[in-house]
This record gives structure tokens, C-alpha cells and sequence, in this order.
């Protein structure tokens, strides 16, 4: 897939988007399916799954803040591992949270990662608030992939903002989040930062999982 977003030929079965296996020649997860995604590839992390979520799950539902030295570490040893290929980013964000007044989460548990793995290796551009989610939004934990597109391109489109487009303009941005499931979220943020001046937009993601 181009970061333009123009399709391209699937490659030994895989979907060229976010490498999940192809069912029936097409990729099971909707958003790399769509003609306006927005970003041009997805990168995992790890492909232990389960494993992976578990270590995720205690960190954010847990609240085992100790855990985001853990998982900063499996960032930075993915990113040095690919440094050829990912270095052409200028910038690494986190997917944008909400936790003002309403939000049901009051810290951002993405930032902790990122700031741990800025420590470790400070060589990488990351940066902070390029997005904002500037109110809380339906849940996608538990609806259906109908569900989650609605809130999707209503609720959480409304609510993003890029403060200072110029910081954005003419870049090449990664997104980090914690998971993909049907890649509703950052279709959104990417379409945001797109929308901002971003020449390309990609996603990062520690797990592909469904449901989450």
C-alpha cells in the first residue's frame, strides 16, 4: 500500500497494509479495506498476541505503572531493529487520549510508554501533543465493528484536534498505539494529521487484536 493510500497487489497472502493473513484474498481487519484509510502501513510490535495483551491489559486496566519501563523497552528494541526503514519518520506520537474532567482514565498511559522509551533511547523524535482528543468519546471495548465505526467517524472525528499544524506540515508521522483491531482509531488520527499537512501517516501498534 502507498502512503497515498492507492492499493497494491497482496503479497504472498498477506494483507500489505498490516500483514495479516488474507481470508479470501481480502484482509479481515475493515479499515485496510477502505479506499480513505488514511495511513499507509501498520507495524506490530510483537506477533504474540495474546502475550503481549496480557502485559498490556495489567499496565492499563491494572494500573501496573512499573510496566511502562517494559514495554518502552520492547519500543525501542523494535525501532533500532528497523531503524533503516523507520527513520524516515519525523516525528513519533502517541495515539491522542482524553483525560480531562470526564474521562473515565486520568492518566495517559501511552505517554508513559513513550517517555520510557525516550529515556532509554533519546535518539528517536518522539513528540508530544501533536494531537489532542479534547473530549471523551464512546467505548469500542465489547460493540460491534458497526458500532465502532459509527462512534469512529462521529464522536472521535469531532473530538481531534491538531493544535499547531505547522509542527505537522510537510512531516512523516508514527502513530503508537497499544493495539489494532479493526484500525478504526487511527484511520481518525491519521486522517487528522493528514488533514493537518502530514505527508504520510503510519501506525505502530504492540499487538494486533481483536475486540480491544
Amino acid at each position: 500500500m502507498t502512503s497515498s493510500g492507492q492499493p497494491q497487489a497482496p503479497l504472498d497472502g498477506l494483507c500489505t497494509v498490516c500483514c495479516e493473513a488474507l481470508v479470501d484474498g481480502a484482509c479481515p481487519n475493515t479499515v485496510c479495506r477502505l479506499p480513505d484509510r488514511a495511513f499507509s502501513r501498520l507495524y506490530t510490535v510483537s506477533e504474540s498476541a495474546d502475550e503481549t495483551w496480557d502485559l498490556i491489559y495489567r499496565f492499563k486496566y491494572g494500573e501496573e505503572k512499573e510496566l511502562a519501563e517494559q514495554l518502552g523497552r520492547m519500543l525501542v528494541d523494535y525501532l533500532q531493529d528497523r531503524r533503516a526503514e523507520l527513520e524516515r519518520f519525523d516525528h513519533l506520537t502517541t495515539t491522542a487520549l482524553y483525560i480531562g474532567p470526564q474521562a473515565r482514565r486520568l492518566w495517559d498511559y501511552l505517554q508513559l510508554i513513550q517517555d520510557a522509551a525516550q529515556r532509554i533511547d533519546p535518539s528517536w523524535p518522539f513528540a508530544t501533543d501533536l494531537i489532542a482528543k479534547v473530549r471523551p468519546t464512546g467505548r469500542f471495548l465489547g460493540i460491534g465493528v458497526d458500532d465502532r465505526r459509527v462512534i469512529a467517524e462521529g464522536e472521535l472525528r469531532d473530538a481531534l484536534q491538531v493544535p499547531d499544524p505547522s509542527r505537522v506540515e510537510g512531516r512523516r508521522v508514527l502513530v503508537i498505539d497499544d493495539a489494532y483491531s479493526e484500525g478504526f482509531t487511527l484511520r481518525e488520527m491519521a486522517r487528522a494529521l493528514r488533514q493537518a499537512g502530514a505527508v504520510e501517516v503510519a501506525g505502530l501498534v504492540f499487538a494486533r487484536r481483536k475486540g480491544t
